[in-house]
């Protein structure tokens, strides 16, 4: 079996797969701290379930970009318990994660995450490729460069809206939370024993808490 967490985002999500079907997921307590929540998040998730933590094989982490703290939560805790049990971890990218939660697959997507301030981190996919690599962007200006048919997908639609910026006149497509866990079993042929944090939320030029691995656009 497979156990996927996901920190990086406001509310702590985990989940569990048997071969290639998701078998339950829970949401934490979105009014309280990662620290607090994410444990016993994967102890009531493998409790309702009748699974205990040895019947685990594999584990997934999502490793950004996202909560700087949340990031460092999960990709810790995960360490900690693969390290314990001897077991191999897959690192998931949020971004590529949200873009093929797309239901559309004709036109570009491109994935979104808030990073506050008018910031986000994107990426521009399309059929399979990478057309714009992880970056750090200013919203209103990337959405202005983005191609007429592009789907929007991500958590900054709230502020597009609200500062009165069109949604960059594309499709007002708006995407369910994705299940980043998914991507996990996609990624078994690239187990990692211990992922590193790619990308976190913080300042756009790298500095103090910025991004690791996701630097500003040009």
């Amino acid at each position: 079996m497979l156990l996927a967490l996901d920190t990086t985002a406001a509310t702590a999500t985990a989940a569990l797969f048997r071969d290639e079907t998701l078998v339950a997921e829970r949401e934490a307590d979105a009014d309280k701290k990662h620290a607090e929540t994410v444990l016993p998040l994967i102890d009531t998730l493998l409790e309702e379930n009748g699974v205990t933590i040895t019947q685990i094989d594999r584990f997934a982490v999502d490793i950004g970009p996202g909560s700087f703290t949340g990031v460092r939560i999960g990709v810790s805790l995960v360490n900690a318990l693969a390290f314990a049990l001897g077991k191999p971890i897959v690192s998931v990218d949020s971004l590529l994660t949200l873009a093929l939660s797309a239901e559309e697959t004709q036109k570009p997507v491109c994935a979104m995450i808030d990073a506050r301030n008018g910031n986000a981190y994107a990426a521009l996919y399309h059929s399979g490729r990478t057309i714009i690599e992880p970056c750090a962007v200013e919203i209103e200006s990337f959405c202005a460069k983005l191609p007429e048919d592009t789907i929007l997908i991500g958590d900054v639609r709230t502020e597009l809206k609200t500062s009165g910026l069109p949604l960059c006149g594309r499709e007002r497509k708006r995407a369910q939370k994705p299940n980043r866990c998914i991507f996990a079993r996609r990624r078994r042929s690239e187990p990692r024993s211990n992922p590193q944090r790619r990308h976190s939320r913080g300042n756009r030029d790298g500095s103090a808490d910025g991004a690791r691995g996701c630097q500003p656009c040009a």
